[in-house]
């Protein structure tokens, strides 16, 4: 097995080309086709622990407030977060495959966590309300599924089509 890896990493960059032909081009991303099936779930798995993560960085943190004086102003800075990890997340599955079911797997896992923590309270061994009743709460749910959202909707071009013959 060593040997096929080390053969499959020493590829003529002609061979590069012909497996993959946008290489390189600064407009057109590209699933890697010279991956195994085992490196595009661990690289699905590993997308969806991350976005895991920054819902629980996301939830820790929504209700931060900055203190001015004798008061204190609200810093929603998990609203803009969520949406950007999601998106770059979201982006970042469509490289490893074309299919926009599968590469919605970490946006689902971020869907179903935050459902859950917000509803832990009301589960019989739940208790203490993770996530707060708040505005900022509701923008970080739309903003965190917008972001993820926007990279699996399918692309349309307002380019006129080209015809080859």
């Amino acid at each position: 097995m060593a040997k096929k890896m080390a053969k499959n990493r020493q590829r003529e960059p002609e061979e590069i080309l012909a497996n993959e032909p946008n290489w390189g081009h600064p407009e057109k991303s590209q699933v890697r086709t010279d991956t195994s099936r085992g490196e595009r779930i661990a690289g699905i798995v590993w997308l969806t622990i991350g976005s895991l993560f920054g819902l629980f960085i996301s939830v820790l943190y929504v209700g931060v407030r900055l203190p001015v004086g004798d008061s204190s102003i609200p810093v929603p800075w998990v609203v803009v977060f969520a949406f950007g990890l999601n998106f770059v997340i979201s982006k970042t599955a469509l490289l490893w495959t074309p299919n926009r079911l599968i590469s919605g797997i970490p946006l689902l896992a971020w869907i179903i966590g935050y459902v859950g923590l917000s509803a832990w309270a009301f589960m019989p061994l739940g208790g203490d309300t993770l996530v707060p009743s708040s505005l900022w709460s509701v923008l970080l749910m739309i903003s965190g599924m917008l972001g993820g959202m926007w990279p699996l909707l399918p692309s349309f071009s307002f380019d006129p089509p080209t015809v080859e013959e």
